[in-house]
């Protein structure tokens, strides 16, 4: 979007005048009407309509206003923005909410996405001075929000985001406060109304989903969790897909082994090289199964369980199905400085596999 000291030096080239004669017309000094150009500042709002006058132009004109070319380009950001969670490239994502913050200053739903890209980025950061200052400033975002959107969704949303990130910072006084703003009135949701029209296997898929979206849920939460509760998430999984096909939850059980072999470097560091070796070896298995269906063959793929037999998943849409295999990221694991003491020949074989 061209700024509006770029619009006053096209449309004055178009009318043939110079910086001085269109400053002689409003009564300005010739460096007044360069700065604009140039975008060192830009003009009182008294010499829109005289600007607009003199080169025959609307305001609308003068200032970018084209609602047509504004949507196009809302849209192109929106697009770009959604790419990022199939290549999981987060640094892009803040990128374009940055972009799109600048070019939509007062639109809630930019500002949100940048509040969570920038608290979900601050665990990347080593540096505890700038892991805190990012938290910092999503809190601040999230606040702006809180403040100042009229849509229920997005300021819960909001609620939602900034007492996590107090609660982490130990400032609990301060996220009560915003937990308090949401209403305590029940709303009747979506998903109550539909299960009172659906019928035959459609109630099925619907319930099943349901009950997936529980599990999901439930997996996250145990994730979050002393690493004893690794055990369980497994056979939560494997009691609710007893077949092994296990599809999406090959995500969950992989890195439900991965937090496993961190915890028992970090508390036994003469474990066997074989305990490690087996672990490691199982979070393979579910790695290679997972890109199978993602990567290497991506399309439509059925649950057999019996829980959860009217599911289809489309691996195609998956979120991070253009971004870092699993098998990648099992082997950049493995060059972690942790595993040193325990590469043996068993533990290299594993590498070569």
């Amino acid at each position: 979007m061209r700024s509006i000291g770029e619009k006053i030096k096209e449309y004055r080239q178009k009318n043939h005048m110079t910086q001085e004669q269109l400053a002689s017309c409003l009564n300005v000094t010739f460096q007044t009407v360069s700065k604009w150009e140039t975008g060192v500042s830009s003009p009182d709002l008294s010499l829109i309509i005289p600007i607009t006058k003199i080169f025959h132009i609307s305001a609308d004109e003068l200032l970018g206003v084209n609602d047509v070319e504004a949507d196009k380009r809302y849209e192109e950001l929106k697009k770009a923005y959604d790419y990022t969670f199939k290549t999981e490239d987060f640094a892009e994502r803040q990128r374009i909410c940055e972009v799109a913050v600048s070019e939509y200053p007062g639109d809630m739903k930019w500002l949100i996405n940048l509040a969570w890209v920038i608290s979900n980025r601050s665990f990347e950061y080593e540096d505890n001075d700038r892991y805190i200052a990012e938290q910092e400033k999503a809190i601040k975002l999230f606040d702006s929000v809180v403040k100042n959107c009229k849509d229920d969704i997005i300021r819960v949303n909001a609620i939602q985001g900034i007492t996590q990130l107090l609660g982490w910072r130990g400032r609990k006084d301060e996220a009560r406060k915003y937990a308090e703003m949401i209403s305590e009135r029940a709303m009747i949701t979506r998903d109550a109304v539909l299960e009172n029209i659906l019928e035959g296997d459609e109630l099925i898929l619907f319930r099943q989903r349901r009950i997936k979206s529980h599990i999901e849920g439930a997996l996250w939460d145990l994730s979050l969790m002393p690493t004893v509760y690794t055990d369980l998430m497994r056979d939560i999984v494997n009691l609710m897909v007893p077949d092994g096909n296990y599809i999406e939850f090959n995500h969950n059980l992989y890195y439900a082994v991965r937090r496993q072999i961190n915890h028992i470097l970090q508390q036994a560091p003469d474990v066997s090289v074989e305990q490690i070796c087996n672990l490691l070896t199982e979070m393979k298995v579910y790695a290679k199964a997972y890109d199978e269906i993602v990567f290497s063959k991506p399309g439509v793929y059925k649950y057999t369980a019996p829980w959860f037999d009217h599911i289809k998943e489309d691996t195609r849409e998956w979120l991070g199905n253009e971004g870092e295999p699993m098998t990648q990221n099992f082997y950049e694991y493995l060059n972690e400085k942790q595993f040193e003491n325990i590469r043996n020949n068993d533990f290299f074989e594993l590498l070569k596999k």
